[in-house]
């Protein structure tokens, strides 16, 4: 069983077992059914596929399923009560005065599991004392003033902990702050351009994978095409001019989910419920099969399969570009069918969705490597299975 412990493992990853939410008690019944649902439906098809003699699968799996259910209930339970506890606690000093104090305020409220407390909220150095506190989070600006750096440096060496604020809304968030953003910032972050050898593993990666599932859903399109043929009609794809990697015009395939002429009145965004979806086009976009003519596209080069998701020129000029700031350095990544955005925001439809998004794409252009890309692959696989961010 050591084989399918490793693939259980795996199964948990994507159902979000080992994320700190998860410690939530209302969530974490149904995550752990599925996921076990989920591990033992795989163990029993490779059990039937390759029978083992010397072993009775039904009973072992139904006996190791109980007990893992059991003890993972017990320490997720132990787990919360122990982050959750006051002495355990890590209290936190926010040093600032701009709008990212209020946002990081938000966010620890809104994530008690992640065992921080905010104990004090400052908005100049003159007031801050280390007694009672652990961490003390500064805003960008006030670090650069000098009498707040030689605080702070005295404070070094008392078992305290000193954090830009950006820094910190970015490690409980998993986004950019867009308050803490500037020119300087994005020479810092993103001035230093990923390795050659990540881009090589990543095309070689996109390519590979793009084209083997082209091969795969070969059948599946033996049974999709007449269906939307007789169904929807013509025309079966949808072609769509996005903006690419460094502002480059490109056409994203999609399988047509929305009437003929569903835009005869200008761009606009999709919207829950939108009446210019067809019936089979509710299916195929909660599905994401309506995705898949984008293979195409990543093996052209145009997208990657974890990036941004690319959007309309047009709607980037009217109405993102002026209205949120550096929107445009989104594209210095290539656009990818799925991305940071996607496995953790769902679907935007607004200008304010947009903004949100921004963030996310954003703390992807940073930090993108093969274990971020890994990461986004494995929680795309439960979006799918779930039909969640629609």
């Amino acid at each position: 069983f050591s084989f399918f412990f490793f693939l259980w493992i795996i199964m948990f990853y994507i159902e979000g077992l080992y994320s700190l939410h998860t410690t939530r008690l209302k969530s974490l019944p149904i995550s752990l059914l599925r996921a076990l649902g989920l591990s033992v439906l795989v163990s029993v098809i490779f059990f039937y596929l390759f029978p083992y003699e010397r072993i009775t699968p039904k009973r072992n799996l139904i006996i190791i399923a109980g007990i893992s259910l059991l003890l993972n209930w017990s320490w997720h339970t132990i787990f919360r009560n122990i982050t959750t506890a006051s002495k355990f606690l890590i209290r936190v000093t926010l040093l600032g005065d701009n709008q990212t104090v209020s946002l990081v305020q938000k966010e620890l409220q809104r994530k008690p599991y992640l065992g921080f407390l905010v104990v004090r909220v400052l908005d100049h150095i003159d007031a801050l004392t280390i007694e009672e506190t652990d961490l003390i989070v500064v805003g960008r600006q006030l670090m650069n003033d000098p009498k707040v750096g030689n605080r702070l440096l005295q404070i070094l060496g008392q078992h305290k902990s000193v954090m830009e604020l950006g820094n910190f809304f970015e490690m409980v968030s998993g986004k950019i702050p867009l308050n803490e953003v500037n020119e300087t910032w994005f020479l810092d972050a993103c001035g230093i351009q990923t390795s050659k050898s990540y881009q090589l593993i990543k095309n070689s990666f996109d390519k590979s994978i793009a084209l083997v599932l082209l091969v795969l859903i070969i059948p599946l399109y033996a049974f999709l095409v007449p269906l939307l043929l007789i169904v929807s009609g013509r025309p079966i794809f949808f072609g769509q001019i996005r903006t690419g990697h460094l502002n480059r015009p490109f056409r994203i395939w999609k399988l047509r989910t929305m009437i003929v002429n569903a835009e005869k009145d200008g761009a606009q965004w999709a919207k829950p419920g939108d009446a210019r979806v067809t019936t089979v086009g509710k299916f195929l976009r909660m599905t994401r099969l309506d995705e898949l003519p984008q293979l195409w596209n990543i093996i052209t080069g145009d997208m990657s399969i974890v990036g941004p998701r690319p959007e309309r020129p047009e709607m980037i000029e009217s109405m993102l570009a002026p209205n949120i700031p550096f929107y445009e350095q989104r594209h210095l990544v290539r656009p990818g069918v799925t991305g940071w955005a996607q496995v953790n925001f769902r679907y935007g439809f607004s200008t304010d969705d947009s903004l949100e998004k921004l963030q996310y794409d954003l703390y992807y252009v940073k930090n993108q490597s093969l274990w971020l890309d890994l990461r986004i692959l494995l929680k795309t696989i439960k979006i799918v299975l779930t039909g969640a961010g629609q």
